[in-house]
């Protein structure tokens, strides 16, 4: 069973320009593994363009592991 954990994170480094980030904990240090491209206008749709990366690297790592 793998049980890579990878954490969402929605950042706001500049007023009203929200960026998610997925992060891997790496020992004691987490480190970034995909990011938006550009700025979301809110929090919520940051958290959402997260989720969805977040379901393709899922559906991705699924259909690799899928026996034929």
């Amino acid at each position: 069973m793998d049980t890579e954990a990878i954490a969402l994170i929605v950042d706001e480094p500049i007023a009203g320009h929200f960026y998610w980030v997925l992060q891997k904990q790496d020992g004691n240090d987490c480190r970034p593994i995909e990011a938006a491209e550009g700025p979301m206008p809110t929090y919520g749709a940051a958290m959402m363009a997260g989720i969805a990366a977040l379901q393709r690297r899922n559906d991705a790592r699924a259909g690799s592991s899928t026996i034929h």
